[in-house]
């Protein structure tokens, strides 16, 4: 556990320099929004693409591995809905406070997953990584829609909009045209292939930053109920249901630890936006992020340790 929390010390430190860069230095949001978005539809984009077009996929086990991705998330996602009676009434501020755990329980940061495949998983696992989370995105966003739809004070269930959202993701089309790269067999110049490994150097590094910067460590006491339910489904009960459906599948080792890397990350910080646009609990989406990335220090070398 030492050696993969070292391993992953790096990560979260870059996560911490982002938070006090937005604390004491760069504290207009203003300034972190070109950020982000220079991160996500640019920087993240040319990560992906290059790291498609130059890893072997011909033996990766993509179709068991998704199984037991997509799987965890359904049955979580099943047990929560099921829950929501309880969870709404006793834990949470209504219905929107539900939608705030369901998230929280569901999506994932995947900045961190690509940061730490390169490093834990053995080679082209960064590929496999970002077969997953394009995978993973659509579900997930897909399942936080309709229950924001159906629970959420403002949500409209415009299942176009979301399809068109879908569809122009820039992860989702970086995966797809790296994939097309790979299986055309084209040849890449040289002075492209350097241009796009440089700008995909950065991607990771300032997504995580700015991952850092939307951290608010003041709304947590507030809400810990919630945030409570939602890590304990998000970074214990999803890793062991995924690692329990890949054994069930036959996968080797090295796929058990995707699962388990995957699984076992805080949420995602486009679940804090969607809660504001929609109708969630934006506030226990914000305490429930800043709680579970704080946790994850801890909790992700330990879930690795303990299942791979």
């Amino acid at each position: 556990m030492l050696q993969t929390f070292l391993a992953l010390a790096p990560i979260f430190l870059v996560i911490a320099v982002g938070w006090a860069a937005k604390t004491f230095w760069l504290r207009e949001d203003g300034l972190w929004r070109p950020i982000e978005q220079l991160a996500y539809y640019l920087l993240i984009p040319a990560f992906v693409v290059h790291d498609l077009y130059n890893a072997d996929l011909a033996s990766l086990p993509f179709s068991r591995m998704l199984l037991a991705m997509l799987g965890a998330v359904l049955i979580v996602a099943a047990l929560l809905i099921a829950l929501r009676p309880f969870l709404s009434r006793f834990l949470v501020k209504g219905d929107a406070g539900f939608t705030s755990v369901f998230q929280g329980s569901t999506r994932a940061n995947f900045f961190i997953t690509l940061a730490a495949a390169p490093i834990l998983l053995p080679a082209d696992g960064a590929a496999l990584a970002i077969i997953a989370v394009a995978f993973f995105t659509v579900l997930v966003n897909i399942l936080s829609v309709l229950v924001l739809a159906r629970w959420g004070t403002q949500g409209e269930a415009n299942l176009g909009q979301l399809a068109r959202k879908l569809v122009t993701n820039p992860f989702i089309l970086a995966a797809a045209s790296g994939l097309l790269l790979n299986a055309s067999d084209i040849a890449v110049p040289r002075v492209i292939d350097s241009t796009v490994g440089q700008l995909a150097g950065a991607g990771v590094p300032v997504a995580l930053l700015t991952a850092g910067a939307g951290l608010r460590l003041a709304s947590v006491g507030a809400h810990l109920p919630g945030i409570l339910a939602a890590s304990v489904a998000k970074l214990m009960l999803m890793p062991v249901i995924a690692v329990g459906l890949g054994v069930l599948l036959g996968l080797e080792a090295s796929i058990l630890a995707l699962l388990v890397l995957f699984h076992s990350q805080p949420t995602a910080t486009t679940s804090y936006v969607l809660a504001r646009q929609m109708g969630g609990d934006h506030e226990l989406m914000a305490a429930t992020l800043t709680c579970q990335t704080l946790i994850g220090i801890l909790t992700v070398p330990a879930m690795l340790a303990l299942f791979t």
